[in-house]
């Protein structure tokens, strides 16, 4: 996303993390919905699918968001955090 990519792949790269948050929270409603039906236990299984799939959906996006910058950045966080501790070190 700072231009270095002119053939549009980065942003096909974020695009499918949209589109995978948007499938992880959708299959657990979904699930939630149907174990709704299963066990008549409305609306419990679908606000529980949701928040499951919400907080899963989350947890991938930041994490995968996260591997998306380190690698844009093109060094490892504790790469730099060891390389700074380092110039502290010097006299």
């Amino acid at each position: 996303m700072t231009g270095q990519n002119t053939n549009g792949r980065e942003y096909w790269r974020w695009a499918g993390l949209g589109f995978e948050f948007a499938g992880v929270v959708g299959l657990c409603f979904y699930l939630g919905y149907r174990a709704d039906q299963r066990w008549q236990s409305e609306p419990w299984g679908l606000l529980a699918g949701g928040g499951v799939g919400l907080a899963s959906g989350l947890y991938l996006l930041v994490k995968e968001a996260y591997a998306m910058m380190r690698q844009l950045d093109g060094a490892d966080p504790e790469t730099r955090e060891e390389q700074h501790q380092t110039k502290d070190r010097r006299p």
